[in-house]
């Protein structure tokens, strides 16, 4: 598949239900409390928060928009990275995590659609077998459980052998026209999925350092991870494994 080609009706849905985004003024005036940095815009979340008797429902009708056709402002796909010292060589880029920052406005829109996709996948999609990202689950409810059948199993005299898997960067190396297939196999289709991808597509970012700023660089096309510091995108791609082994 050429990159940058993916379209939405390539295959038929497998699922028999699809979710539909609800953009209500309650739902945007939830996620005006939302500690965030400001992004490119310079549009701090305090601001937000004072006028939002005043900007609750302009933004609610532009979030409406923007999910209906299934694209974002040009503004929205800016971001300022900033690199992170972690640990090693100060003179060694790997050494650096980047830190992205975007639109706050689009942030909020991006917290709404996020929590109710992961509400949509804990419901319909992912099994009791799955503890990772889910609501009220952890490695704690995955080890007791574990730890039981592991238990119960050496009682009735079966022997036992264990897998430990782990993937290095597996975030960062998440094909995104595969979770784009992912998605619309378990009902993420239409307008929606539409916006996720162009969310994915032909964004700006600068570098910032010490106060100095880089030229724009313009990304056509992601072929995987979520360096831009997307909330949305980088909570799909941990759950890209669980979306794989359960999907229809």
């Amino acid at each position: 598949m050429k990159e940058g080609s993916w379209e939405d009706d390539s295959e038929e849905n497998d699922s028999s239900a699809n979710l539909s985004i609800s953009i209500t003024e309650q739902e945007v005036i939830k996620v005006l409390n939302k500690k965030k940095s400001p992004g490119p815009d310079n549009m701090h979340p305090k601001l937000l928060q004072e006028v939002s008797a005043e900007v609750v429902k302009p933004l609610t009708l532009l979030f409406q928009k923007s999910i209906a056709e299934g694209k974002l402002p040009d503004d929205w796909k800016k971001a300022n990275i900033t690199p992170i010292y972690k640990k090693g060589s100060r003179s060694e880029a790997g050494n650096y995590r980047p830190v992205s920052l975007t639109s706050v406005v689009c942030k909020l829109l991006e917290s709404i659609i996020r929590d109710q996709i992961l509400d949509y996948l804990n419901k319909s999609v992912f099994t009791t077998e799955q503890h990772g990202f889910v609501k009220g689950r952890s490695r704690l409810t995955n080890l007791l459980e574990v730890l039981e059948l592991w238990t119960r199993s050496m009682d009735e005299g079966y022997g036992l052998d264990v897998i430990y898997l782990d993937y290095r960067k597996a975030f960062d190396t998440v094909p995104h026209q595969r979770l784009l297939t992912r998605l619309r196999m378990v009902g993420i289709t239409g307008n929606l999925l539409a916006w996720i991808k162009d969310f994915l597509y032909n964004r700006l970012m600068r570098v910032i350092v010490n106060g100095e700023c880089s030229s724009w660089s313009q990304m056509e096309w992601y072929s995987s991870g979520f360096s831009f510091g997307s909330a949305i995108v980088s909570d799909l791609c941990q759950r890209f494994t669980e979306l794989d082994h359960n999907k229809h």
